[in-house]
């Protein structure tokens, strides 16, 4: 004989089925809790890491652009194709822009870009409609039509721009409008970087000027 029968077969009753799929819905939740907030910090850890990055691309490019820094040959034909004054055909030129912490500086540099032709205005600065900061070339003999060759660095949140004059002093101007270019000794560049909104973090570059003489 048999040492059960059907009245003593054991098994889960319907509460501790329902006690068990509680237990399995609370950690299947709080396991997918962790893994959405670990995949939100890793995602704010590569949005920190592009932005470090194109801040580095920024310096490097900037360090370039001044390695083949000129003056610009043939100034009157030039002047008359971009119909400007003298001023914008300096090979380095500032607009200072002081918003309190904030600088929304402008620089322009006559460069000699490998590859080219003729040499380029090139333009950097802090578009305010999507706060990155662009960098933006153009061949001076170019017509004004010709959209400029763009580059993005990404957000922004302060650029400032200084030179340092003969006389040993950093200055945030340096426009020559009517008067004659005078090259300075070297550039330095404040650059505060912004990641998901946030400020991350502040890069500076001195850069010597190693060309040019009064003109």
């Amino acid at each position: 004989m048999s040492r059960f029968n059907g009245s003593e077969e054991s098994g889960f009753t319907l509460i501790e089925v329902l006690m068990a799929l509680t237990v399995f819905g609370l950690i299947a939740g709080l396991s997918y809790a962790a893994l959405g907030t670990a995949s939100n910090g890793f995602e704010m850890l590569d949005d920190v890491r592009l932005t470090q990055e194109k801040s580095g691309w920024a310096g490097r490019q900037l360090r370039s652009d001044l390695r083949y820094l000129s003056a610009a040959p043939h100034q009157s034909a030039i002047k008359q194709s971009l119909q400007s004054d003298t001023d914008k055909l300096a090979p380095i030129r500032i607009r200072n822009d002081n918003r309190g912490d904030i600088e929304f500086d402008q620089l322009w540099l006559l460069v000699r870009e490998p590859g080219q032709q003729s040499i380029s205005q090139v333009h950097y600065y802090i578009d305010e409609d999507s706060g990155h900061l662009m960098r933006e070339s153009r061949s001076l003999l170019a017509r004004n039509l010709v959209e400029p060759i763009r580059w993005d660095f990404g957000k922004t949140a302060s650029w400032s721009v200084e030179v340092w004059d003969q006389q040993g002093n950093w200055r945030q101007d340096w426009n020559f409008t009517g008067k004659a270019f005078v090259w300075p000794k070297a550039v330095r560049v404040s650059m505060k970087i912004t990641a998901d909104d946030t400020q991350t973090g502040q890069r500076q570059w001195w850069m010597p000027v190693l060309v040019g003489s009064q003109l």
